[in-house]
């Protein structure tokens, strides 16, 4: 996992105080066998990865781990004249404890409003996610959990507010993320 969606965990951990949403549904059994989890290949993580218009997409960076726990991710950076989106998304294989954080906070009715900006809970093409923005910095995060074991992480910078973010998570094909 990248350090971006580590520290959307940690916010998620540290600002915890509400109870757990519905429980969703486990990782399918066909999806794991005696080795491990099947993960999604590096090829379709590379094809889940949108064109956005009025953006210049980069190079893909698509990697896969074996420990602790295996996993498979691709990265890629957005650009545009006033700002920045880096796109990761993760197949976590499963593993409950990258995930567990997020799984409280996202999807929630958790709104927090401050004086530089908000955190809040809320759905991404119908999966629970959580979103952060600063209004002062113009960046944000937003994290969507799809079936308790795929991550579509978003960070932006230098951005008018959080819709390009949502917009790019939204343009993901979550088809290949079965």
């Amino acid at each position: 996992m990248t350090k971006a969606v580590l520290v959307t965990v940690a916010i998620a951990i540290a600002t915890v105080g509400c109870g757990r949403a519905e429980e969703p549904a486990s990782v399918p059994p066909d999806a794991v066998d005696a080795s491990g989890p099947v993960l999604v290949s590096l090829a379709d993580l590379r094809a889940s990865v949108p064109h956005l218009d009025g953006w210049t997409r980069g190079n893909i960076v698509a990697e896969s781990a074996t420990a602790p726990d295996p996993s498979t991710h691709a990265v890629v950076t957005f650009t545009s004249a006033s700002g920045a989106l880096e796109l990761e998304i993760a197949d976590t294989g499963g593993a409950e404890r990258v995930f567990e954080s997020l799984e409280h906070m996202a999807g929630s009715e958790v709104n927090r409003v401050v004086d530089n900006g908000y955190f809040k809970g809320t759905t991404i093409l119908g999966f629970p996610a959580v979103e952060s923005w600063n209004t002062v910095d113009k960046l944000g995060e937003l994290s969507v959990l799809i079936k308790r074991r795929y991550i579509i992480h978003v960070t932006g910078t230098g951005l008018a507010d959080a819709a390009p973010m949502r917009a790019l998570a939204e343009a993901v094909d979550t088809s290949r993320l079965r």
